[in-house]
């Protein structure tokens, strides 16, 4: 709040103040986050992965969700940003640069807060700032990440959003049909099967492995843990 540091408090489009006023000086600034696999293979056109709702045998590494699409009781947040992650190995799968540029211009995002639309757009409008940088010699592999990999080149929302334990989240990263690319007359594609993503993951057996996209909300977080 203006003239008040380390206070918050929502405003609505007319810029009344709506909601309590929330001291932030509890807070610590980091991630709530979960992961998607998406496998080696064709992507059927229509297909939808789900972030947040799945969060059964995941560990720290892949997410920090306890409850399915809820924040765990006693847990809030002022979400700042919202990016997405594609992890470049998990185990032996490599995940060529082929892959990032097919998730990242092949997908389409959305995030839902209570139902409400929240932001949406295709992927590659959703840096992470996380990631690697650089050049490698791997033969098949490169350096790949969406955006530069710094947080402070990220954009944020527009508007800040208060979560607790109340706020039902729902994420999504959907691969949609697409056939103003293979109707009409002289279309630019000859089949529908020409605009179907496609995963390709190397170091495991053929339709094998995955690609996991990690997609994150980050903010300022406060725990039972640090109040």
């Amino acid at each position: 709040m203006e003239g008040q540091p380390g206070l918050f408090r929502e405003f609505n489009e007319a810029g009344e103040p709506v909601g309590p006023i929330v001291n932030i000086r509890e807070f610590r600034e980091d991630d709530k986050y979960d992961t998607i696999a998406i496998p080696t293979g064709p992507i059927p056109l229509g297909t939808v992965f789900l972030f947040f709702q799945d969060i059964q045998g995941k560990r720290n590494l892949d997410t920090n969700f306890r409850t399915p699409s809820k924040l765990s009781a006693g847990e809030s947040m002022v979400l700042d940003r919202v990016g997405l992650y594609v992890r470049s190995i998990t185990g032996t799968a490599v995940v060529p640069p082929v892959d990032f540029k097919t998730i990242t211009d092949c997908a389409f995002y959305e995030l839902r807060i209570n139902d409400l639309l929240q932001t949406q757009g295709p992927a590659i409008k959703y840096p992470s700032g996380y990631g690697l940088y650089g050049s490698t010699n791997e033969e098949g592999a490169g350096v790949v990440s969406i955006g530069v990999p710094a947080t402070a080149s990220v954009s944020k929302l527009v508007k800040k959003q208060m979560l607790n334990q109340n706020h039902d989240l729902q994420a999504s990263l959907s691969f949609e049909q697409r056939q103003w690319l293979t109707a009409g007359q002289n279309p630019p594609f000859a089949s529908s099967s020409d605009v179907v993503p496609r995963i390709t993951t190397i170091g495991v057996k053929e339709q094998q492995g995955a690609v996991l996209v990690t997609n994150v909300l980050h903010g300022l977080l406060r725990t039972p843990v640090s109040k």
